[in-house]
């Protein structure tokens, strides 16, 4: 199916190379020879392509349970069964947020017991605060897993990404330039290589974004650190550490491969 799709796309001339992706948890075990691997014509592993997430991490990013979109006591009023509120009764079944794995290293994100009130908070006023249903650029990490196609354009000096979500776009600088003089919603990021490895600093942010529908959030201090590696020619070991001292106690990272 996946060579069907791919040679689909091959007419597009926008289009160069068609995987879909599965993101799932786990370490990098399946590094294919590197001859297998896709390169650009400096030698550089080549992740240009069109590429969609498959996972649940956008609904959470730890490990879950389903559970309605927005939340009822049942006709028992038993807060441990839950149906569709009022807001989202109509959706019926598509009102749930689906079951899924984690993607959090050692599924807990480290929060300030302030800001982990404040997650709870947001997760119960879900509908009105995710800027998500805004259609606000969704930023980083967020943009890497929303369940939306989005492409990679790699050069040898720049890496551009398109997000269907929201027209939003980002570029990576693989060479030196100036600082971003003021916040972004999706970020400055600054690239290099290391090995097969692309190593991604991304900074000076604005507040409003999340990190998931959860209601996981950040400030504007937040850093993240992304890793991409190229395993096989249609899978990429994905990993961002996420560090925000207004917000969290330590730095925490997410992996995951992307297929």
């Amino acid at each position: 199916m996946q060579h069907l799709l791919r040679n689909s796309m091959v007419a597009l001339a926008t289009i160069t190379l068609m995987p879909l992706i599965w993101v799932a948890c786990g370490p990098t075990s399946e590094q294919a020879p590197a001859s297998q691997i896709p390169r650009t014509a400096d030698g550089k592993p080549d992740f240009s392509g069109i590429w969609q997430a498959n996972n649940t991490a956008n609904w959470d990013l730890q490990t879950h349970l389903a559970r309605p979109m927005v939340a009822h006591p049942g006709v028992y009023n038993d807060v441990a069964h839950p149906v569709l509120a009022a807001p989202v009764v109509a959706l019926g079944s598509a009102g749930w947020v689906p079951p899924g794995l984690g993607v959090v290293e050692g599924d807990e994100i480290p929060y300030q017991p302030w800001a982990a009130a404040r997650q709870r908070e947001n997760a119960e006023h879900w509908l009105d605060r995710d800027p998500e249903l805004k259609c606000f650029m969704p930023g980083v990490p967020r943009a890497m897993y929303l369940p939306y196609p989005f492409r990679i354009i790699q050069s040898t000096n720049r890496v551009m990404m398109l997000f269907e979500f929201g027209g939003a776009e980002r570029f990576i600088h693989l060479d030196e330039v100036e600082g971003y003089p003021g916040e972004a919603f999706m970020g400055h990021s600054v690239g290099r290589w290391e090995g097969e490895s692309l190593v991604v600093d991304v900074s000076t942010f604005t507040s409003n974004t999340w990190l998931d529908r959860a209601g996981n959030f950040h400030s504007d201090a937040l850093h993240v650190v992304e890793r991409y590696t190229l395993i096989r020619p249609d899978v990429i070991s994905y990993e961002a550490t996420i560090e925000d001292p207004n917000v969290f106690t330590r730095p925490w990272t997410l992996r995951r491969k992307l297929w």
